[in-house]
């Protein structure tokens, strides 16, 4: 493993116990969370989408730290679900399932963008 790849390693918040609950651990408690407190269902989504972007600044700026492929395209994938969620929660969007559909939708892109790392590893390197 090259020096490089070490460092960037030890640079990567989701590699690290604090890191990874800082960033997405509390956030995603929170929102998974408040559907227990018998908010609105606006209430929720509000929630859901500060849950959201916080998540995302974290994808955003250890992409800036490490590099991390998966980082890159989370981040802004976790933007867009703090929109659509703010858009649920300030009454825009208003069918019956908006909230479920900008969850699962923004869970599946994230998801996705794991696909990368499969393909060119974990770390981007600079060009």
């Amino acid at each position: 493993m090259s020096s490089d790849s070490v460092a960037r390693r030890s640079k990567d918040w989701s590699r690290q116990y604090t890191g990874l609950l800082l960033w997405w651990g509390l956030p995603l408690l929170m929102g998974i969370s408040a559907g227990f407190f018998r908010l609105s269902l606006h209430g929720t989504a509000l929630v859901w989408a500060g849950a959201f972007a916080w998540m995302g600044t974290g994808c955003v700026l250890n992409a800036r730290r490490c590099r991390r492929l998966h980082c890159f395209f989370s981040g802004p994938a976790l933007w867009l679900g703090a929109i659509g969620a703010l858009l649920v929660g300030l009454r825009v969007l208003s069918s019956a399932h908006a909230l479920q559909y900008v969850i699962w939708g923004t869970a599946g892109l994230v998801a996705l963008s794991y696909l990368p790392e499969t393909i060119w590893g974990k770390y981007a390197h600079r060009s």
